[in-house]
């Protein structure tokens, strides 16, 4: 194997990482179909979704360093994405005259929702719970 081939492995997907992808599709197929619009279950699948998707990324990972970094991460995350959100929305309506630009604003607000309400808490939770379970240490060693 050469070094170039050795050094891009790791980049190769693995069967869990596809799997909690695989997670994260379904349970927001299901969350739609079963409706989030003040609707627990759908909320509650939609939110399993998140957790799966930050999973895909961090399921992997062993050091609290990491874990750490994406709790703080994520927190500091929350707060951009609240503040792009209303700027986006805000400056949708200011220059609804320019459809262009208001649809990519209004795009750009909606992501900004999604990322401050489903993925950032997701993440702090998968941070705080990983960065804890990494701390102690194994047995036997």
């Amino acid at each position: 194997m050469s070094k170039q081939t050795k050094h891009f492995s790791r980049f190769k997907p693995r069967g869990s990482t596809l799997g909690f992808l695989g997670a994260t599709a379904i349970l927001t197929l299901a969350a739609s179909l079963v409706g989030i619009s003040d609707n627990p279950p759908g909320i509650f699948l939609l939110y399993g979704a998140g957790v799966c998707l930050v999973l895909a990324i961090a399921h992997r990972w062993r050091s609290p360093d990491k874990f750490g970094f994406l709790l703080v991460g994520s927190v500091i995350g929350f707060f951009v994405m609240v503040v792009l959100h209303n700027f986006a929305e805000v400056g949708a309506e200011k220059i609804a005259h320019l459809p262009a630009i208001a649809l990519f604003l209004s795009a750009i607000s909606v992501v900004g929702f999604i990322m401050a309400v489903i993925i950032c808490p997701a993440a702090v939770a998968v941070g705080l719970i990983g960065f804890s379970a990494s701390l102690v240490p194994k047995k036997g060693a």
